[in-house]
Protein backbone atom coordinates (compact mmCIF):
# COMPACT_ATOMS: atom_id res chain seq x y z
CA UNK A 1 0.00 0.00 0.00
CA UNK A 2 0.92 3.56 -1.37
CA UNK A 3 1.86 5.47 2.29
CA UNK A 4 -1.51 8.27 2.49
CA UNK A 5 -1.27 11.42 1.38
CA UNK A 6 -1.78 14.55 3.86
CA UNK A 7 -4.68 15.04 4.89
CA UNK A 8 -6.28 11.44 4.14
CA UNK A 9 -6.88 8.62 6.50
CA UNK A 10 -7.28 4.70 5.42
CA UNK A 11 -9.76 2.07 7.42
CA UNK A 12 -9.74 -1.18 6.33
CA UNK A 13 -13.44 -2.93 6.41
CA UNK A 14 -14.24 -6.62 6.11
CA UNK A 15 -12.92 -9.89 5.32
CA UNK A 16 -11.01 -8.87 2.05
CA UNK A 17 -9.19 -6.09 2.79
CA UNK A 18 -11.08 -3.51 1.39
CA UNK A 19 -9.68 -0.21 1.81
CA UNK A 20 -12.25 2.94 2.47
CA UNK A 21 -10.61 5.92 1.76
CA UNK A 22 -11.96 9.44 3.39
CA UNK A 23 -11.12 12.81 4.38
CA UNK A 24 -9.69 13.24 7.82
CA UNK A 25 -12.37 15.57 9.68
CA UNK A 26 -14.90 15.06 7.73
CA UNK A 27 -17.67 14.72 10.75
CA UNK A 28 -16.65 18.55 11.22
CA UNK A 29 -17.05 19.12 7.92
CA UNK A 30 -20.69 17.42 7.68
CA UNK A 31 -21.64 19.01 11.20
CA UNK A 32 -20.86 22.37 10.26
CA UNK A 33 -22.37 22.04 6.42
CA UNK A 34 -25.67 24.17 5.57
CA UNK A 35 -27.83 20.75 4.77
CA UNK A 36 -27.05 19.84 8.62
CA UNK A 37 -28.59 23.93 9.58
CA UNK A 38 -31.35 23.33 7.51
CA UNK A 39 -32.41 19.80 9.07
CA UNK A 40 -31.81 21.19 12.84
CA UNK A 41 -33.79 24.76 11.51
CA UNK A 42 -36.74 22.46 10.60
CA UNK A 43 -36.79 19.91 13.58
CA UNK A 44 -36.36 23.13 16.03
CA UNK A 45 -39.23 25.35 13.83
CA UNK A 46 -41.37 21.78 14.21
CA UNK A 47 -41.15 21.70 17.93
CA UNK A 48 -41.90 25.04 18.51
CA UNK A 49 -44.85 25.07 16.62
CA UNK A 50 -46.09 21.66 18.58
CA UNK A 51 -45.29 23.80 21.60
CA UNK A 52 -47.46 27.10 20.15
CA UNK A 53 -50.29 24.45 19.50
CA UNK A 54 -50.47 23.02 22.70
CA UNK A 55 -49.90 26.50 24.80
CA UNK A 56 -53.14 27.38 26.60
CA UNK A 57 -55.15 30.37 25.16
CA UNK A 58 -55.65 33.29 26.78
CA UNK A 59 -58.83 35.01 28.13
CA UNK A 60 -59.60 36.73 24.19
CA UNK A 61 -60.29 35.00 21.21
CA UNK A 62 -57.55 36.56 19.88
CA UNK A 63 -54.22 36.50 21.75
CA UNK A 64 -52.34 39.92 22.51
CA UNK A 65 -48.79 40.32 22.42
CA UNK A 66 -47.81 39.15 25.83
CA UNK A 67 -50.06 35.97 25.25
CA UNK A 68 -48.13 32.47 26.26
CA UNK A 69 -48.65 31.75 22.10
CA UNK A 70 -46.97 34.72 21.11
CA UNK A 71 -43.67 34.20 23.19
CA UNK A 72 -42.77 30.78 21.67
CA UNK A 73 -39.75 31.27 19.44
CA UNK A 74 -36.81 29.02 17.93
CA UNK A 75 -33.41 30.04 17.32
CA UNK A 76 -30.79 28.05 15.67
CA UNK A 77 -26.76 28.84 16.56
CA UNK A 78 -23.85 26.89 15.89
CA UNK A 79 -21.82 26.14 18.96
CA UNK A 80 -18.38 24.78 18.43
CA UNK A 81 -18.32 22.60 15.56
CA UNK A 82 -22.15 21.63 14.70
CA UNK A 83 -25.75 23.37 14.76
CA UNK A 84 -27.89 23.67 17.83
CA UNK A 85 -31.47 24.49 18.35
CA UNK A 86 -32.92 26.32 20.84
CA UNK A 87 -36.78 26.74 22.00
CA UNK A 88 -36.52 29.94 24.05
CA UNK A 89 -40.59 30.47 25.93
CA UNK A 90 -41.68 33.53 27.05
CA UNK A 91 -38.41 35.72 26.50
CA UNK A 92 -40.73 38.89 27.40
CA UNK A 93 -40.68 39.76 31.10
CA UNK A 94 -44.34 40.92 30.70
CA UNK A 95 -45.06 37.06 29.38
CA UNK A 96 -43.10 35.61 32.89
CA UNK A 97 -46.32 34.92 34.77
CA UNK A 98 -47.38 31.97 32.69
CA UNK A 99 -44.78 29.96 33.84
CA UNK A 100 -44.35 30.99 37.29
CA UNK A 101 -47.70 28.85 37.48
CA UNK A 102 -46.27 25.08 37.91
CA UNK A 103 -49.66 23.46 37.89
CA UNK A 104 -51.71 25.69 36.59
CA UNK A 105 -54.65 27.54 38.55
CA UNK A 106 -58.24 28.60 38.78
CA UNK A 107 -59.32 31.89 38.66
CA UNK A 108 -62.00 33.37 41.06
CA UNK A 109 -64.53 32.16 38.38
CA UNK A 110 -63.99 28.69 38.67
CA UNK A 111 -62.01 28.20 34.81
CA UNK A 112 -58.95 26.39 34.60
CA UNK A 113 -55.90 27.54 33.64
CA UNK A 114 -52.86 25.22 32.24
CA UNK A 115 -49.65 25.14 33.68
CA UNK A 116 -46.22 24.87 32.36
CA UNK A 117 -46.95 21.31 31.88
CA UNK A 118 -47.69 21.69 27.83
CA UNK A 119 -44.38 21.99 27.60
CA UNK A 120 -43.37 18.61 29.09
CA UNK A 121 -46.04 17.07 26.94
CA UNK A 122 -44.72 18.11 24.06
CA UNK A 123 -41.07 17.13 24.92
CA UNK A 124 -42.04 13.67 25.10
CA UNK A 125 -43.81 13.12 22.51
CA UNK A 126 -40.77 14.69 20.55
CA UNK A 127 -38.43 12.08 22.16
CA UNK A 128 -36.77 9.54 20.17
CA UNK A 129 -35.87 5.80 21.79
Amino acid sequence: MATPKRGKQYTRYGTKDFTFETDMGFETKLMKSGEVRALVVAETSKMAGNMVKAAPRGPHVTTDRYSIKKNIHPYVEQVGDEWVGYVVVEESDRARHAMLQERGYRDPAGRRHAGRFYLRSVLLSERVE
